[in-house]
């Protein structure tokens, strides 16, 4: 892994068989990121767990076999004293059709290149809605 800051911009490397959220999480504790958008993601995932929300829960589905990271968007929140990700992502298979979701789980597969930008006067957390049975973004 590797990760550097230049104000408000966050670059971060992940390299093959890396847990993505785990150490992803790590690179943004080392650089005190607690709040921001994740703007883009390139690579490739292993191993991944992706969710689609019925209205009452997630379904998921596990895939193995290594796809293209064509896209990843998501929020950083600090909630109960740690750090929360919320990312979505579309993947390619060998095949080129795109699956995608919330990203639950995932390994990195070869490397991942992900640009963040942190929020300094924006602060945001995560709080339960009823309506809607999710906890969302609140700032």
């Amino acid at each position: 892994m590797i990760a550097k800051k230049e104000g408000n911009m966050v670059l971060i490397k992940l390299d093959d068989g890396e847990d993505l959220m785990e150490r992803l999480k790590e690179a943004l504790s080392l650089l005190r990121v607690r709040h921001g958008v994740i703007l883009t993601g390139i690579g490739m995932l292993r191993d991944f767990e992706i969710g689609y929300y019925n209205g009452e829960e997630y379904e998921t589905e596990f895939h193995e076999t290594p796809h293209e990271l064509v896209a990843m968007h998501g929020s950083i929140a600090w909630v109960d004293d740690g750090l929360d990700l919320h990312i979505h992502v579309g993947l390619a298979g060998k095949d080129h059709h795109l699956i995608g979701g919330h990203l639950m789980r995932a390994k990195v597969c070869v490397l991942n290149e992900i640009s963040v930008m942190a929020t300094k006067k924006i602060e945001i957390t995560r709080k339960h809605d009823e309506a809607t049975g999710l906890r969302q973004m609140h700032f």
